[in-house]
């Protein structure tokens, strides 16, 4: 079949149609239309509404709930190519909903999904009526009568509601009969018929429906942390990182959020009340949400809408208050009580509830002007920089700090008004901004921030930001390889607190301890990984001579201070593999460390525990399970140390001589990983070599700071042999040979 054609036209037997016609009385069968005009899935004349991936037109996906297509066309039939065996649709012709439609064959197939109609134009709406947040599906084109076409379609909805949620927004099961739950709820459920799409058609606006049941705004309902709507916000297709939505594709008027019912099981309410810090974590992530939702969507406007449960109603009202109260206007409150005798599906609203929450919702939105534009005159703020003054102690600096919406960030010397600023932030435009400082010794800087917002809202005052810099002494933290641990106590592991069993050395009752370790390499260079054992309760942040390295049940995105929680309760047994990719290059030969701080999930019942076991590829051991390890237990983060840059405390992660390392892999196909080091800052030349001395790629011709280097070298356009990388760095010249296998 040629794809490329707009419309394609096939007629098989007609006597064999004919035959088919009498015997066919149902609207929906595979492979009923013999004389047929197939429309391609890219034709200009469907619309798609909802999260759809177009990375291949003829074979748009989608995996989100609330997906829909609307067309025009002319004819008395019309049929679909799709491939998907599992989802239920809504066949709506003319405005009347004329059947269910469920796929039953697997790969790419033909249905006919309305036969008979009246010869003239008619309209369809195909709306996907349940879930598949596991895997995702495709529409392959419409199938008219032969010689027929799709039309222009009438103009889409001017008004967009984004509706995110979990089960409830979903619709689960809302046609199921009991409150028991159907061994197919797909069946049973239809979105058509749950308030998101209620309320969209009362305000005949298109609508986006960004849920999934189970989960929650910080946790799913089985108190899992991984299973919550803000990581997964971003999606395209539900399932997979990438690619990303197009945000700026399709901006809606309103967001409508309903999230809550999940993060209340998930945090044990069903079975008593949820702890301060529980509740806490849940308003600064809905705080966190509602500011990813602006950054996305500016001049938009929020309705939070809290279900039946009181400590949701109280919890989303106290958001909703605290964002007012901070100048935003732009979000807004509602709620539905609890409908008596109006659940089905294990707790699930049937259709006539989901009716009784669009009729409030419809009854909110009324009473906030949603179709027009949200003005916002509050300016931004810097939320997050460093608390002046301090001290520098390097030649540059690092100035970073963080806004509470997306914006601009300028500075100067001077107090001036935000266009009046010299400088700009190297990186800024959202959230996090940056920019690196050039500093002189026994000099000291007073810096004036201000910000602009994207709506051109302007700080009225400067933030300042003031340092002196001293470039003969160095700062260590407590994880860096020349900190001073000798105040701390040794003792052998496991540690672990009181009623730990098994344990070797009793910690405090502490939320973090903190652990270090030295350890020595003789043979660096020769060596392409290690594998470090973190055991333990109930997070970990591990760190290789002051380097992070790996976190393990701890949040990625925030910054981690003694108060902070793991994310869940959990044994730990997890090999943490260094290798050239992650950290490999922190390590040298000599004298190294590795330290581990553990966090407790739960500060009212702290339980610690924890040992650790080092081996590397040769599979020698560096130190078992049971050693002698230094450790601070008393309750805060130890202190960073202040020494002078001459003495031997220094952080010895420089190396002590040139390197040119082993490529991993080695035979490779056809990539490879060239690694060396620098014992000082010196010009560079890295050159790949063919064996009859032919140069086939520079990789660098530049000066470079010391420490270790990796170098990504890409051989895929090369033949299948052997080849040579050498380095070359003053008196010092060193060839390694490769070989590329194709």
């Amino acid at each position: 079949m040629n794809t490329n054609l707009k419309n394609q036209t096939s007629c098989k037997n007609p006597f064999l149609l004919l035959f088919l016609i009498l015997l066919s009385s149902s609207f929906i069968s595979p492979f009923s239309i013999y004389c047929q005009t197939t429309i391609p899935a890219d034709d200009p004349n469907i619309q798609y509404f909802g999260r759809w991936d177009f990375t291949d037109p003829l074979a748009p996906t989608h995996s989100w709930p609330g997906v829909y297509i609307y067309a025009e066309f002319e004819g008395t039939s019309i049929g679909v190519k799709l491939n998907d065996n599992f989802d239920y649709y809504n066949v709506i012709i003319d405005d009347t909903i004329l059947t269910v439609f469920h796929g039953t064959n697997s790969g790419i197939s033909s249905y006919t999904l309305a036969s008979g109609l009246p010869e003239g134009q008619h309209s369809i709406l195909f709306v996907k009526r349940s879930e598949t947040s596991w895997t995702k599906f495709s529409f392959n084109g419409f199938i008219l009568d032969d010689g027929k076409t799709l039309l222009p379609p009438k103009e889409k909805p001017v008004r967009k509601i984004e509706f995110i949620g979990d089960s409830f927004t979903c619709a689960s099961g809302n046609e199921w009969t009991d409150n028991s739950a159907p061994s197919n709820v797909e069946k049973y459920t239809n979105i058509y018929e749950g308030f998101g799409s209620i309320t969209a058609r009362h305000f005949d606006a298109q609508y986006v429906l960004s849920g999934r049941s189970g989960y929650g705004l910080v946790l799913d309902y089985t108190g899992n942390y991984q299973g919550n709507l803000p990581d997964v916000f971003d999606r395209t297709v539900l399932i997979a990182e990438n690619p990303k939505w197009d945000f700026e594709g399709w901006i809606p008027n309103l967001v409508v959020v309903c999230l809550g019912l999940n993060d209340y099981s998930g945090f044990g309410g069903y079975s008593s009340a949820v702890p301060q810090d529980k509740t806490d974590l849940y308003k600064t992530r809905y705080h966190e949400f509602i500011a990813q939702i602006r950054d996305v969507y500016p001049g938009i406007k929020i309705l939070a809408v809290a279900a039946h449960v009181e400590w949701i109603q109280n919890t989303v009202q106290q958001v909703v208050q605290e964002e007012n109260e901070s100048g935003n206007k732009d979000v807004f409150y509602t709620y539905f009580p609890y409908y008596n005798g109006g659940y089905v599906n294990n707790g699930h609203p049937n259709v006539e509830s989901h009716h009784k929450i669009a009729e409030r919702l419809i009854a909110a939105i009324d009473t906030i002007n949603a179709w027009e534009p949200y003005v916002d005159n509050v300016p931004p703020e810097i939320v997050k920089l460093p608390a002046s003054p301090f001290t520098v102690y390097d030649t540059t600096y690092t100035l970073e700090v963080m806004t509470d919406s997306y914006s601009t960030l300028r500075y100067s010397t001077a107090d001036k008004p935000f266009n009046e600023m010299e400088n700009n932030f190297t990186i800024t435009g959202k959230r996090e901004h940056s920019v690196k400082i050039s500093c002189e010794h026994n000099q000291q800087y007073t810096i004036y921030i201000r910000a602009k917002d994207m709506n051109g809202n302007s700080m009225n005052s400067s933030v300042v930001v003031q340092f002196d810099v001293d470039t003969t002494k160095i700062l260590l933290s407590w994880q860096a390889q020349g900190y001073d641990a000798s105040a701390w106590k040794t003792g052998l592991t496991p540690m672990g607190t009181v009623g730990k069993t098994g344990i070797k050395t009793t910690l405090a009752t502490v939320t973090t301890a903190y652990f270090r370790k030295k350890f020595e390499i003789q043979n660096y260079e020769s060596l392409i990984g290690f594998g470090l054992m973190i055991k333990g309760n109930d997070g970990a942040v591990v760190y290789l001579n002051g380097h992070e390295v790996e976190r393990i049940n701890m949040f990625t995105d925030e910054e981690v201070f003694y108060n902070t929680l793991a994310i869940e309760p959990q044994n730990m047994t997890k090999m943490v593999v260094i290798n050239s990719a992650k950290g490999l290059d922190k390590l040298h030969n000599g004298e190294n460390v590795v330290a581990v701080e553990i966090h407790v999930s739960n500060a009212a019942t702290p339980g610690l525990l924890f040992d650790s076991q080092l081996f590397d590829n040769t599979n020698k051991i560096y130190f078992k399970l049971g050693s002698d390890w230094s450790y601070y237990d008393s309750g805060n983060t130890p202190e960073d140390q202040l020494t002078d840059k001459t003495t031997d405390v220094t952080n010895l992660s420089v190396p002590v001589e040139t390197i040119l390392f082993t490529n991993y892999p080695n035979p490779f196909n056809p990539e490879t990983i060239i690694s060396f080091s620098l014992k000082e800052k010196s010009k560079v030349e890295l050159k790949i070599y063919d064996m009859l001395g032919k140069e086939v790629r520079v990789l660098a011709d530049k000066e470079l700071n010391p420490g270790k280097h990796n170098y990504k070298f890409d051989a895929g356009n090369l033949s299948s042999g052997i080849y040579l990388y050498r380095l070359k760095t003053g008196s010092f010249v060193s060839s390694r040979k490769m070989i590329l296998i194709k």
